[in-house]
């Protein structure tokens, strides 16, 4: 055991040296970290993007270099049928019990991560995209189609509607920045960025620097020192707004992902402590977004050639930080999946379709789907060793499972 803590040891170093100076102050951290040949769980910042889980730590990588397993694909016990995107949210409580509210219509999908199972509940609720796991003690549930914001107490389950807004606020995402403030930007033409201090309850708004002709933003993830980072969907800017709450454009070429028009670009936000860095997963677009929190660089490495060719087109929903410290793609319109590594930029992918087929001679007879336009799953959650996906399309739910 002593001689292969001392060879990954110097594997480590070994990557520091090769590595770009811009990592290196990163190294004391890492180096502090119990190394092993398969993931562990890190401690969870308090912080989260508009998902859950856009600051939580990833597991230690495999330092002998080897990639991690793909994880095992599991649908949970129980069916919710019909023909829509069921729900765009999800929500821990210390219980072990998910919550998901309704998007379009009335809902309230309760996961037991203990039963591996789902239920709807009786009184439902509509009209919400993201949720924002805040420091206050609440998971809130973002208002899209709703006038009023939901609120998860994380302690005992209860769901209750907060504050109300003069008109839906059009948002899809949010990130709790400095002071405990929430940042919301709405998916409109203006593009407007809607607050919620989780202090005092106060609510406003504000337009800030505008990202393009179109302004929709549908991501923010924030960094551990307060700062808030909103990737384009449609124009070709990210925008931040500072711990002092002072927003800007980004310095940098144009943000395209390799499409143009009204191409949806970038879908969600995941700050990822390891490297300090932003990563933004693409719902069209054929790129992979990469802000540099240390000094608010950014660059759009490619998704591989061989994975465009057989991809829908809307390839994800919105990524999620997995168990084993990469980055994952969500299933949207699409049965694969793509991966990334953080810390190497590595990208690698894998079609999930004999598993969504469960058996059965098609996968739409094994999920239940109707309509791939619905989706194969929505946004993700991640707990413990285990990523649970929200229910789209499908009348079944699906776990990812990894290796412990």
């Amino acid at each position: 055991m002593k001689n292969r803590r001392h060879w990954k040891m110097l594997l480590l170093i070994g990557i520091l040296i090769h590595s770009e100076p811009a990592f290196w102050p990163h190294f004391e951290r890492l180096s502090n970290i119990q190394l092993q040949s398969s993931p562990t769980d890190l401690a969870r910042d308090a912080r989260a993007d508009s998902f859950g889980n856009s600051s939580a730590e990833p597991g230690v990588f495999f330092w002998d270099a080897s990639p991690p397993a793909w994880p095992s694909f599991k649908y949970l016990k129980g069916e919710i049928v019909g023909d829509l995107t069921k729900t765009r949210t999800m929500a821990l409580d210390n219980k072990g019990v998910i919550h998901s509210l309704g998007y379009k219509s009335d809902m309230h999908i309760k996961t037991d991560v203990r039963e591996d199972s789902i239920a709807r509940s009786a009184q439902g609720y509509k009209g919400f995209i993201g949720n924002v796991v805040s420091s206050d003690g609440y998971t809130y549930f973002l208002p899209a189609y709703s006038s009023s914001m939901g609120k998860l107490k994380r302690s005992t389950g209860e769901i209750t509607l907060g504050k109300t807004f003069p008109s839906c606020p059009q948002v899809r995402s949010g990130a709790e920045g400095a002071n405990g403030i929430i940042y919301m930007p709405t998916y409109t033409k203006t593009l407007k960025i809607y607050t919620l201090n989780t202090k005092t309850g106060q609510t406003g708004s504000f337009t800030p620097p505008q990202p393009g002709s179109f302004g929709h933003v549908w991501g923010a993830a924030a960094d551990p020192d307060g700062n808030v980072y909103m990737p384009p969907a449609l124009g070709n800017k990210i925008l931040k707004i500072d711990k002092n709450g002072t927003s800007f454009l980004l310095k940098g070429k144009p943000v395209t992902s390799g499409t143009s028009g009204l191409n949806v670009k970038y879908v969600g936000a995941t700050y990822v402590g390891s490297v300090n860095k932003v990563f933004c997963l693409p719902r069209t677009g054929k790129k992979i977004l990469i802000i540099n929190c240390a000094d608010d660089s950014y660059e759009e490495i490619d998704l591989p050639a061989d994975y465009l060719k057989v991809a829908n087109k809307n390839k994800n929903f919105h990524g999620f930080l997995a168990p084993d410290g990469w980055l994952y793609s969500a299933f949207w319109g699409d049965t694969k999946c793509f991966r990334v590594n953080p810390l190497t930029q590595e990208i690698q992918w894998k079609d999930y379709e004999h598993e969504f087929m469960d058996g059965h001679p098609t996968v739409k007879e094994g999920s239940g789907i109707m309509s791939r336009g619905t989706g194969y799953s929505t946004c993700a959650l991640t707990n413990g060793n285990d990523v649970y996906l929200g229910l789209a399309g499908t009348s079944r739910a699906i776990k990812l499972e990894f290796e412990k």
